[in-house]
């Protein structure tokens, strides 16, 4: 429409309504790309706060799983100790609470990673919405760490946890896994277990001394119950190393405000 005016005002010879003309089409394409620049830059900055925001929140989820796992591993730790301490003869636990401390050092846990936001943000190359220096380069530097699978892994294929698992009757592990396996921690988010509780095992004494004796009688056991003692207190520096040296307790501070 504004074209056939302009070209009518033009056989009119109408310079004045042709300039003004002219004058409307370019204030209307300039307020038009205005308006669309607005709009992409109030979409940019919402986008930019979305992804700071469920950046931050992942961050909090990650460092909470990061500190349950270091304290499911140093319980695994202990109960090592316990039954190595028994193994070496510098300690006497009775045949149930030996089986029970044996068997919870051949556990293992897997942390649930958060980093959906993180990996979005790297897949659609949006990564420098996020305008915190800081905050970027420790998530990046987080997410590429990969110490938490390989703490899980080492622990599921762990020499002493194949050992312990060839020796003991499968029905009594069944039963240790049962009655003193993983359980969900109270008050802890889904899938966050732990092993610290006191457990009752409950199984015919004669069995138990039976299992008990086996353990302690395999040859190979506590020097391979040294290794998984070893490896776990290797992997619980690095992971409390990490813990400090990524700042996760200022996410977990965060959470707790």
């Amino acid at each position: 429409m504004i074209l056939r005016r302009i070209t009518e005002h033009v056989k009119a010879q109408n310079w004045t309504a042709v300039a003004l003309d002219f004058f409307i089409v370019v204030v209307g394409v300039f307020i038009g790309i205005q308006v669309a620049n607005w709009n992409d830059e109030r979409q940019t900055r919402h986008d930019a706060t979305d992804f700071h925001a469920r950046l931050l929140s992942d961050m909090r989820l990650e460092a909470q799983q990061y500190k349950l796992l270091q304290y499911y591993y140093r319980s695994v730790w202990k109960a090592a100790n316990a039954a190595h301490a028994d193994l070496a003869g510098k300690a006497t636990l009775d045949d149930t609470a030996f089986l029970v401390n044996a068997f919870r050092a051949s556990q293992y846990s897997w942390a649930e990673r958060h980093r959906a936001t993180f990996d979005e943000l790297v897949a659609s190359g949006n990564l420098d919405l996020i305008d915190d220096v800081q905050l970027r380069t420790t998530v990046t530097g987080y997410y590429a760490m990969e110490l938490l699978e390989e703490v899980s892994r080492e622990s599921q294929t762990a020499e002493y946890r194949l050992a312990f698992r060839k020796i003991m009757p499968p029905d009594i592990h069944q039963a240790l896994h049962d009655q003193c396996g993983d359980r969900q921690l109270e008050g802890g988010p889904l899938g966050a277990v732990t092993l610290e509780y006191p457990c009752q095992f409950e199984w015919p004494e004669e069995e138990i001394a039976a299992a008990a004796d086996m353990l302690r009688s395999d040859q190979e056991l506590p020097s391979l119950l040294r290794l998984r003692i070893s490896d776990l207190a290797a992997r619980d520096f690095a992971l409390q190393q990490n813990y400090e040296t990524y700042g996760l307790d200022a996410f977990n501070s965060q959470g707790t405000e």
